[in-house]
């Protein structure tokens, strides 16, 4: 019980992560650079803002998806954009936000992302 108790008294600290950035790219060099980006997300996206909750990837390194949660989707997004920016294998990746609203309905967008490229980082998924 004293735990249950001890997460009650923290429920203010609670950040909602209804909302979430779920990311899917393709190939890439290696587990270490996944960990770098991980390492990076976990460190420097404000708690305020959301978490990121970490990556699965296939075992032949030709794709993997990146899982972060938080608030407000597009404020997640745009935390996190600055660091994404800094790892060419996200380019082209899909990015899906996902909106929970009061009503429990839930509201989606999908989008590619563009690495590096200043004025068109997004472009909408045809």
């Amino acid at each position: 019980m004293k735990l249950f108790e001890e997460l009650l008294e923290n429920e203010s600290d609670y950040v909602r992560t209804d909302d979430s950035v779920i990311i899917q790219f393709g190939a890439f060099a290696g587990l270490d650079e996944i960990h770098i980006l991980d390492m990076r997300l976990f460190e420097e996206l404000p708690a305020e803002i959301g978490r990121h909750d970490g990556h699965e990837v296939a075992m032949d390194d030709t794709h993997g998806t990146l899982y972060s949660y938080g608030k407000n989707a597009e404020a997640l997004f745009k935390a996190m954009q600055p660091i994404l920016n800094d790892f060419d294998f996200l380019d082209g990746a899909t990015v899906h936000l996902s909106f929970l609203k009061e009503d429990k309905t839930v509201s989606e967008i999908d989008f590619e992302f563009l690495v590096g490229k200043p004025g068109s980082e997004t472009r909408p998924k045809q």
